[in-house]
């Protein structure tokens, strides 16, 4: 599910808000590659921050870990809420980072059109200054002979023999009948 502008402001501290700001169209679009790289990498940082406190309190919670500072006095359920708040704190560095990360990929997708674009009328200009590979080969001789042999090879059926089969049958059939 989608965590509104609104809930990661409540979730997270003014630094972190600060952090996932360009994270956010239009601001993300506008970035150079080399600040939409160092943005990632700091999302990733706090991507992992997270996990780890994560997994740190859900250990505590059954009892493997060391618990979370003000988790002795805490009674169960501010516990679980904790956990459940840490938990969309990282799924919001997540979304950020596969926002910034989908950006990435459009921008490469634009070079490579870039590129493709450019080889291909790279390619036409070159083809259009060539000579032309088979050129007309000016005056042949003419066609000559026909030539008959397939003709022969298959003459087609003996002329006298048509109709023989079908008058050999009328001929039993008015002998059986008579």
């Amino acid at each position: 599910m989608a965590i509104t502008r609104k809930e990661e402001q409540r979730l997270l501290s003014h630094e972190e808000a600060a952090l996932l700001e360009p994270s956010h169209h239009p601001a993300l679009a506008a970035l150079p590659a080399e600040e939409l790289r160092a943005l990632a990498e700091r999302l990733r940082g706090a991507h992992r921050r997270a996990r780890d406190l994560v997994r740190e309190a859900q250990r505590s919670r059954r009892g493997k870990g060391v618990p979370v500072r003000g988790e002795a006095v805490a009674t169960p359920r501010a516990a679980t809420a904790a956990a459940e708040k840490l938990s969309q704190k990282k799924q919001v560095f997540a979304a950020a980072l596969r926002r910034v990360n989908a950006q990435f990929a459009r921008q490469a997708d634009r070079r490579s059109k870039d590129r493709n674009a450019e080889a291909l009328r790279a390619a036409l200009a070159r083809r259009r200054s060539a000579r032309p590979h088979h050129p007309q080969p000016g005056r042949t001789p003419g066609r000559g002979m026909r030539d008959t042999s397939p003709m022969e090879v298959h003459p087609g059926p003996d002329p006298r023999a048509i109709g023989s089969i079908s008058q050999a049958t009328r001929d039993n059939q008015a002998r059986r009948d008579g």
